[in-house]
């Protein structure tokens, strides 16, 4: 049985948070769409350079996500990540079809704190 965007989204941001890089991954479609203002990274293995990148940033990170807003298959979130030597927030916005994240952009600030 196919899980909703809610229940997606609720397994991505455990994964995140645990920094568990193999589920994060197998949370998007093999050939979903990662935008950026860095550009289009495409597929799962571009997924996984882009998530080992941002939890490096940001490892052992808290991360809040105090909005979310879903509209049938799209999702808006803002969010805050807090690590020892590092913070970030970002909005990023995701469409779900076929039980995986198709499409994710990404607009994120980081700050380095030490």
């Amino acid at each position: 049985m196919a899980r909703t965007p809610q229940e997606i989204f609720r397994h991505h941001v455990a994964a995140v948070g645990a920094g568990d890089l193999d589920a994060v991954v197998a949370d998007y479609a093999e050939d979903a769409v990662l935008v950026t203002p860095e550009g289009v990274t495409r597929g799962r293995d571009g997924i996984r350079q882009v998530f080992t990148s941002l939890l490096g940033d940001l490892p052992d990170a808290t991360w809040e996500v105090p909005t979310q807003v879903f509209e049938g298959d799209v999702l808006l979130i803002e969010w805050t990540a807090v690590a020892e030597k590092a913070r970030a927030e970002g909005v990023d916005t995701f469409v779900f079809a076929d039980d995986a994240i198709r499409v994710q952009t990404v607009r994120l600030s980081l700050e380095r704190t030490a």
